[in-house]
């Protein structure tokens, strides 16, 4: 009969978090590297976690690599969003403004980098970012540099309507990704929320003055 005990607690239940530790590392690797390279990371990973002695050691080992690629994949996204001098050159695509910054609609700290893309100029920019602030997580404090935006008189009909239909495109992305609860672009909350019909409403009076 064998002296050797059952394990009172199976390997990954002293530590539930640690699987979805390992699982994020590996997709961290595996978007960093080529295929092959991420490959024999991910072997070499599985040898060295095998052979530590312990749950605990384990846990730590993992966190400190979880720690390093992601700070390695933070630079390279941040060297990639680094504008070249002439793509600064290019018009905002929202009010016209003769410089521009590359603008994700699916942000790249959430979801990589990616294509889908927008020029705006900085004061745009900011405006879409304060509108989904506003819609997505009742941000009150958006919501009313939106409405002193809006309401300026600075900002016209079809800027506004281009930020907030770009706004609205990547609320819905990510509603239908699971991502955000569903709900933020409904037309009942854009008017609760921004006054919207308000501002078009102004817009097409100082229009028709003109």
């Amino acid at each position: 009969m064998s002296d050797q005990q059952p394990d009172p607690m199976p390997d990954g239940d002293l530590h539930p978090a640690l699987d979805d530790q390992v699982e994020a590392l590996y997709a961290l690797v595996r978007s960093l590297f080529r295929e092959k390279v991420a490959h024999d990371l991910l072997d070499a990973f599985e040898a060295a976690f095998s052979a530590l002695p312990d749950e605990a050691t384990r846990a730590e080992v993992v966190g400190y690599w979880l720690d390093f690629y992601r700070l390695q994949r933070y630079k390279l996204l941040r060297r990639r969003r680094r504008p070249k001098f002439q793509e600064r050159l290019k018009a905002c695509s929202a009010c016209g403004y003769p410089t521009s910054h590359r603008h994700h609609l699916w942000d790249v700290a959430t979801h990589g980098e990616n294509r889908v893309t927008i020029q705006l100029c900085a004061n745009c920019h900011e405006l879409h970012h304060l509108m989904y602030n506003a819609l997505v997580r009742q941000s009150e404090y958006s919501r009313k540099l939106v409405l002193h935006a809006l309401f300026s008189g600075r900002i016209n009909r079809d800027t506004g309507v281009r930020i907030l239909g770009w706004c609205l495109a990547t609320i819905r992305y990510e509603a239908g990704n699971g991502w955000i609860a569903p709900g933020s672009d409904r037309r009942e909350q854009v008017e609760e929320r921004l006054h919207w019909s308000e501002f078009l409403k102004i817009q097409d009076a100082q229009k028709g003055e003109t």
